[in-house]
């Protein structure tokens, strides 16, 4: 953990002020413990991706900054069909953390031969910040895994509220 951290460098914004607390997660394991903590200790704690849309009082934040850098992206499974061509995949499944960015998500799908998601953000927003805002992105969405207050919980796009930390 950092102190009187400048936020300059954390966030695409490139906002000048500072917070009282900045950690980076690069793990589920360690954002789930910031978070966790923060809660615990009655922390005021702001989550950011990349900070493409991230809005700051110019006085700073008086609480914990946690910077989410979880960028994991995988194939969890597929449907389709095998026949004298090979295989056919009409559908993928693919698990993101919730600190991809929308390029880095897009460029995995691109090498797997998928179809990429059309998305308004930026290219460097991340998952969790943009599913909030844009709706291509949470209509391609089946299922987020969700924090709130000490529970992690798998929700559907139709049942994410702010409080939800992604």
């Amino acid at each position: 953990i950092k102190l009187k951290e400048k936020l300059i460098f954390h966030t695409k914004l490139q906002l000048a002020w500072e917070a009282d607390y900045f950690f980076i997660a690069t793990t589920e394991g360690e954002l789930i413990k910031a978070l966790n903590t923060a809660y615990q200790l009655k922390i005021t704690f702001l989550l950011i991706g990349s900070g493409t849309k991230t809005v700051i009082p110019k006085k700073g934040f008086k609480g914990l900054v946690i910077k989410n850098r979880i960028a994991n992206i995988k194939i969890s499974g597929i449907k389709g069909k095998v026949g004298k061509k090979g295989l056919g995949i009409e559908e993928a499944f693919v698990e993101a953390d919730s600190g991809v960015t929308l390029k880095k998500l897009n460029d995995f799908l691109e090498k797997q031969n998928l179809l990429k998601i059309n998305y308004a953000g930026s290219d460097q927003s991340t998952i969790g910040g943009a599913i909030f805002i844009d709706p291509n992105l949470k209509q391609a969405v089946q299922k987020l895994k969700v924090w709130e207050n000490e529970y992690i919980f798998d929700i559907n796009t139709d049942d994410l509220k702010r409080s939800h930390m992604i």
